[in-house]
């Protein structure tokens, strides 16, 4: 897994590639439909009604945050609002593997960036993980902290357009 991280005035981004022994259609069901992404990420469902597509995530208390699915196109690409910001995910052939390009943009205004980058980098070892076992990763076996520690050091460090 490669994670690249840049910045300017207003946002932070964080590229990261991983390669998956799965097909392109196996990482999109896991990422493109409630089935699939309930398995890795349970709080998270697809909500469409005419031509709204929508990703919500459980807040655990009844509540829903709704983002828009920007776009949704099996079995290549998936695109929604995060709060905020906005994530994409694209899947590429590649060989035996399917390459899966994570790119996430969250303005400043977010708050704790280095938290939901850390979050994120987990769940798509997570993606990788389900995708060829079967089973999501358990997430005690992730030191949390230590992996956001680094980000922020990271993201201390990356210039503003370059990448770091």
């Amino acid at each position: 897994m490669e994670i690249f991280y840049h910045k300017d005035a207003d946002n932070a981004y964080q590229t990261i590639r991983t390669e998956i022994d799965a097909t392109r259609e196996q990482v999109f069901n896991y990422i493109g439909t409630t089935e699939g992404i309930r398995q890795w990420f349970p709080q998270l469902s697809f909500r469409q009604d005419g031509n709204n597509h929508q990703l919500l995530f459980d807040l655990g208390d009844g509540e829903y945050e709704e983002m828009d699915v920007l776009l949704h196109e099996a079995p290549e690409r998936l695109r929604f609002t995060w709060d905020i910001g906005e994530v994409d995910m694209q899947l590429k052939s590649s060989g035996y593997y399917t390459e899966l390009v994570f790119e996430e943009k969250l303005p400043y205004a977010f708050g704790p960036v280095a938290q939901d980058f850390t979050g994120w980098q987990f769940q798509v070892e997570n993606i990788k993980h389900i995708a060829e076992t079967g089973e999501p990763q358990p997430s005690e076996d992730h030191d949390f902290k230590a992996a956001e520690d680094k980000v922020a050091e990271a993201l201390e460090q990356a210039g503003n357009g370059e990448e770091g």
